[in-house]
């Protein structure tokens, strides 16, 4: 039977000859790495030189392309890079601290944890802490402010359990991630310890909104 099918058949089943499937497979592989390698030089060039400094061009230098056709065939505008760029960086900060998180069992244990472990991914990174910041403010802001609606429904849930004194909560959001952003520019530009800083901050924060 095998030889009345046509070669390239016969080969494809032999596995000599790629199918469609096996080549769509394949190239969506390749594109997703393509757009990782893209998004992570535009993490550099955040870091290095604001969200204000971002362009193709300079995008193109960092990761070693040859043209910026191959950025706006995966991303289209600066704008739609940045904001990948920073669904990028809060992923791979969820990644790390979400099971810490998760593995606590009250709100005041998630929130100290929230604390810590947000500074001990920064701190492992100075290139992803300059990026995260910068980025939470010219990205962040436009899209919402997600990360402090995040924050509010804690501190409210908290306060509904009984955990939590009462206060605003959107000011007591605000003036947390304010207070992470400044620590983890003291740990990346003076060297501030991020075990200590992290205790400390946890402690400051647990005494000021606990019932």
């Amino acid at each position: 039977m095998s030889k009345l099918l046509p070669g390239r058949v016969r080969w494809r089943q032999a596995g000599i000859v790629e199918s469609p499937a096996g080549r769509a497979a394949r190239m969506g592989c390749v594109s997703s790495q393509r757009r990782e390698q893209i998004v992570e030089a535009a993490v550099r060039v955040v870091a290095r030189e604001g969200s204000h400094g971002l362009s193709f061009a300079k995008v193109v230098q960092e990761a070693g392309l040859s043209s910026t056709r191959l950025i706006s065939y995966h991303f289209g505008t600066r704008e739609a890079l940045l904001a990948q760029t920073f669904e990028h960086v809060l992923a791979r900060a969820a990644a790390f601290m979400g099971p810490q998180i998760a593995a606590q069992t009250t709100v005041r244990a998630k929130i100290g944890t929230y604390i810590r472990s947000n500074l001990e991914f920064i701190a492992t990174d100075p290139v992803y802490a300059r990026a995260a910041i910068d980025l939470a403010g010219a990205v962040g802001a436009a899209t919402g402010g997600g990360g402090l609606a995040l924050l509010e429904d804690g501190f409210r849930r908290g306060q509904e359990a009984g955990e939590l004194r009462a206060f605003d909560v959107h000011t007591a959001a605000v003036a947390l991630r304010g207070a992470i952003d400044a620590t983890v520019l003291d740990i990346v530009n003076a060297g501030a310890d991020t075990g200590r800083a992290a205790a400390e901050l946890a402690e400051l924060v647990d005494r000021a909104i606990r019932a």
